[in-house]
């Protein structure tokens, strides 16, 4: 026994004898001398670099002549503006036929034009060529500003990685590419060095007695200031990170508090609160300006300020009047406590209001239910945008994310084992974990905000790297031994940037591949701009809008655009997914002369027909309302020669379906077929090879037959009276152009024996002809129709009634007015019932004759901003039901008109909804509406000149112009309608001439 005890003693002895380390070698020892500078100066280096491709990446886009992104056309525009005129306030080109006083947060064009006038434009670029460059330029600049700040924050590995994925992640690409200068790109940028500024600021220590020596911190606050200030101009969005600094300003106090350190807390809230209030009072006059849109929301940020004041000082000195903060319990019962009483206090003063500060950026209503990028987050949509990887486009991985959320776990883990030993995080942890808490918040409630989150999801993703290159840093090695270590790791996780620098480099390049504004698109509005009046309007879907409004194309005013007049999307899409009396719209209140029919349109018709009130909310979600039809849709078309059936065979799931249609049309012929047992509710539009099924509550709908020009079998005085309002003036084979005119002869019969009442009348013009011609069939041939001849002409009024007008035949040889004669005076034709009119022309031999129809209608836009007392107002509701003033207006019309009235038009927006106001029921549906209430007079008898006005007029509007309306609807509807807009707008009415038919001879 006394044998083994020696022994385990002699092993023990063993064990506990140190072991001696063999001696580093010298190319270690050599590493561990330069690794401290390759990691500080190394690092920076590569980000520069990086930064640098992420530009190029970025830029690629630029050599196309037309941006990617539809919104950035608008952008530029008041760019342009802003360039000329510092502080843009007025732009006539959206929602005629008043324009716009500009709002929002300004700053997004100001800040840009500032630095092309003081630097780019004297290096010769052009405000094109800049503004092209402006969002990857902003774009590389965040890339070294997320090194800086992950560095700061954390460690220089963490900076680096979260830098390499900014620079090649596709969420943050999305939004600064060239050809998408939205306001998110400047926002993240700005924000991102506000933050820095912060941590640097919060840092650096200072003896507030001697401010010479405390220049630094001054500095670095001061640098805060005027950051957050410039995030806060950029974009209108910006309210989600001033919403994340007074998160954190509330949440890291509360931990200091709850675990005693009352000294940090003290020092936190003397040093960063007075910050925040310059930031909040300094923005608010900014408001007004309208460098930053969005004033409510920076009253209600004070007031969450003023509480958490209010919050901190009963922590700091509520000790004294008695409270008991004897322990952590007792100390965070406080603040739950005032807490609680400070939610009731608020939920007391907003009510319901409380919740609805970001209700625009969510589907809270049918509009915005439309919106491709306010639709809920999945994970599929985040793989898409957070992946490493990408294949065609789309995402593979989502490791970006899956990261981040590891290193938010860690984060946690850190701060809650620190907490629990007692040592208080830092005010980076907390930071860090707000900021990624409300990113994440944001990023699963609406696709839009993937660029707002890749700030923080790319921190904590560098975050997960940066730990575990720091972990290896501080291993119980060598220097050189974990040099090496950190560097072959670091190398081993270089595939991961390179990865995703070639498939972002690639997806640029596949953008490249043609331009964003179709060919046929780019025809028809060089066309416009070209061949029409340069104070014309057109519309589209509103998709479009800002490209009929772009000075690169048609510079046309745009009735409906992606930020602007959004009630008249539903009024729109009414008369685009209707026909015959129900898709009639008054579109001459909106100054329309042109409307673009787009047959691609077919893949956005479910949205489309859900706010004409088409379809219920459950056919918008579950029934397509268009399907292409052909081989490379995996669909035939077919015919089963003993049911006598054409059907649609679809492969699915590697069996065949059939679809039997009600109703297939023919195209190429014009032959209609009924099915005589359809099993789907579908009309089958047949052409060359390929077909279309449409569904049967919106086939034969006023898009169709203006988009593919086609008529409705069913009804064809409907479509001769839309043809009558709406000629064809140009086809690019996709795209056709009509002219709107309110009022049109859609058919003219003569009598050719006989009376009026019981004689033989002769069709010799409908709307499908053109120009018609005064001539009647006589044999083989035609004859023309001189002297005197009784007429039946059909008038088609368009969305508004003929009321006192006038109807006058003329006739022109070559250009000269030979005849001029009156057919009939105190005209009415009810547009929702019209009646033909019987009347008597003496018809000369002539060239060319027209019939114009006179009557009382809106003539001209305005082409500048309107004052009331001096004050720059909403051109479209100028001044508010109940109160007075001088208003002044700048005017522009085609010609010379005497006898104007100015007036002020009341109308309303309004949908009703019989099945309910809940918009997620799959049998809600809408009916919107578009009414005149009243014109209040203004100024009358006025003559103007043709192009610019400037009028002045005291005007003065009832309190209950709209409220006596409404309540009406009220009780007409109940609970059952809801007002989406109100306008007042400036208009001029006098005697209008509108040619209602043209003939030759």
């Amino acid at each position: 026994m006394k044998e083994v005890a020696d022994m385990v003693k002699n092993v023990d002895k063993k064990k506990n004898k140190p072991t001696k380390k063999p001696p580093e070698p010298e190319s270690l020892k050599k590493l561990a001398g330069v690794y401290p500078k390759l990691k500080t100066y190394g690092i920076a280096v590569a980000v520069l670099i990086i930064a640098y491709y992420g530009y190029l990446i970025r830029m690629k886009t630029a050599k196309l002549n037309y941006f990617v992104d539809p919104d950035t056309f608008y952008h530029f525009e008041i760019f342009q503006e802003a360039v000329k005129h510092g502080i843009p306030s007025y732009f006539a080109y959206a929602d005629p036929p008043t324009g716009i006083k500009l709002g929002g947060s300004l700053g997004l064009y100001v800040i840009p034009a500032k630095v092309y006038n003081l630097m780019f434009s004297h290096l010769g670029y052009s405000e094109l060529d800049f503004f092209k460059m402006w969002t990857p330029l902003v774009g590389a600049i965040t890339i070294i500003g997320i090194y800086l700040l992950g560095r700061k924050l954390h460690s220089d590995w963490a900076g680096f990685w979260a830098a390499v994925f900014l620079a090649f992640s596709y969420s943050n690409y999305s939004k600064t590419y060239s050809g998408n200068a939205r306001g998110e790109a400047p926002f993240l940028m700005f924000f991102v060095f506000a933050v820095l500024a912060m941590a640097y600021y919060l840092d650096e220590g200072a003896d507030w007695k001697d401010l010479r020596k405390a220049w630094k911190k001054i500095l670095w606050g001061v640098l805060f200031i005027v950051f957050s200030w410039l995030f806060m101009m950029s974009w209108d969005g910006s309210q989600f990170g001033l919403g994340v600094l007074i998160a954190f300003m509330g949440l890291h106090p509360v931990i200091l508090f709850t675990f005693g350190r009352i000294n940090e807390l003290r020092k936190f809230a003397y040093e960063f609160y007075p910050l925040m209030l310059i930031v909040l009072l300094g923005a608010l006059p900014m408001t007004g300006i309208p460098l930053i849109g969005y004033r409510p929301f920076i009253v209600f940020a004070l007031e969450v300020y003023l509480a958490i004041v209010a919050l901190t000082a009963v922590m700091l000195f509520g000790e004294k009047a008695g409270l008991n903060y004897s322990d952590k319990k007792h100390r965070f019962g406080t603040v739950i406590g005032v807490g609680l009483l400070g939610f009731i206090a608020a939920y007391a003063y907003f009510g319901r209001d409380l919740w609805k500060f970001l209700a625009g950026a969510y589907q809270s209503n049918p509009l915005y239910q439309t919106v491709a990028e306010l639709a809920g987050t999945n994970w599929g949509y985040v793989k898409d945008v957070f992946s490493i990887h990408y294949v065609n486009g789309a995402g593979q991985d989502g490791m970006l994310y899956i990261f981040s959320l590891i290193g938010f776990l860690i984060l946690l883990s850190r701060m809650g084992w620190k907490l629990h030993r007692g040592d208080i995080t830092s005010y980076k942890e907390v930071f860090l974990a707000t900021y990624y808490a409300a990113a994440t918040y944001f990023l699963w409630s609406a696709v839009r905000f993937s660029f707002q989150a890749s700030g923080a999801v790319m921190l904590l993703a560098g975050l997960l790297l940066g730990e575990v290159i720091t972990l290896v840093e501080k291993m119980k090695e060598t220097l050189g031994t974990k040099a090496m270590y950190a560097v072959v790791l670091a190398l081993l996780l270089l595939p991961l940037p390179v990865i995703g620098a070639k498939d972002m480099g690639k997806m640029a390049g596949d953008m490249t591949a043609g331009e964003q504004v179709p060919q046929s698109w780019q025809d028809t509005l060089l066309w416009m701009r070209n061949n029409t009046n340069p104070l014309d309007s057109a519309t589209s879907w509103w998709d479009y809008g800002y490209w009929i409004e772009s000075s690169l194309l048609s510079q046309r005013r745009a009735s409906t655009d992606g930020g602007h007049a959004y009630d008249r999307r539903y009024i729109l899409a009414k008369f685009f997914s209707h026909s015959g009396n129900d898709g009639e719209v008054d579109f001459e209140a909106w100054g329309l002369n042109y409307l673009i029919a787009w047959q691609s349109d077919i893949f956005k018709f479910n949205a489309i027909s859900y706010l004409g009130g088409a379809i219920t909310y459950g056919e918008y979600e579950n029934n397509p309302m268009f399907m292409p039809v052909g081989a490379q849709y995996g669909s035939t078309i077919g015919f089963d020669n003993t049911t006598g059936t054409y059907y649609v065979a679809v492969s699915y799931n590697g069996g065949i379906l059939q679809y039997v249609p009600e109703i297939i049309v023919d195209l190429s012929t014009g032959s209609v077929y009924q099915n005589k047992q359809p099993n789907v509710p579908y009309v089958l539009y047949v052409y060359p090879g390929e077909g279309i099924l449409a569904y049967d509550k919106i086939a034969f709908s006023n898009f169709v037959q203006l988009a593919f020009n086609y008529v409705d079998p069913r009804n064809i005085t409907d479509s001769l009276k839309l043809w009558a309002n709406f000629k064809l003036v140009k086809s690019t084979g996709d795209v056709n152009t009509y002219n709107f005119t309110p009022f049109g002869v859609y058919r003219m019969d003569v009598l050719v024996n006989g009376t009026a009442s019981n004689g033989t009348w002769v069709p010799i013009y409908t709307s499908f002809m053109g120009k018609g011609r005064l001539e009647i069939p006589e044999g083989n041939t035609t004859v023309p129709l001189l002297g005197n001849h009784t007429f039946r002409v059909y008038i088609s009024a368009f969305g508004r009634d003929v009321e006192n007008g006038t109807l006058v035949f003329e006739a022109y040889n070559n250009g000269t007015l030979v005849s001029r004669e009156i057919l009939a005076r105190n005209l009415y034709i009810n547009h929702l019932n019209e009646t033909p009119i019987t009347v008597n022309i003496d018809v000369p031999n002539a060239t060319n004759y027209r019939l114009v129809l006179i009557q009382e209608g809106p003539v001209g836009v305005l082409n500048g901003p309107v004052k009331v007392n001096g004050k720059e107002v909403s051109p479209s509701f100028p001044i508010a039901p109940g109160e007075s003033g001088d208003m002044e207006l700048t005017a522009a019309f085609k010609e010379d008109y005497s006898n104007v009235t100015l007036a002020l038009r009341a109308s309303i927006v309004y949908y009703l909804t019989p099945n309910g106001k809940d918009i997620y029921k799959d049998n809600f549906y809408l009916d919107p509406y578009q009414e005149i209430i009243t014109y209040i007079p203004v100024k009358s008898g006025m003559s103007v000149k043709a192009g610019d006005n400037v009028i002045k007029a005291h005007v003065s509007v009832p309190g209950d112009v709209f409220s006596a309306y409404i309540e009406k609807l009220k009780e007409e509807y109940g609970d059952n309608f809801v007002v989406y807009s109100e306008r007042l707008e400036p208009v001029f009415i006098t005697e209008k001439e509108y040619v209602v038919w043209e003939g030759v001879n």
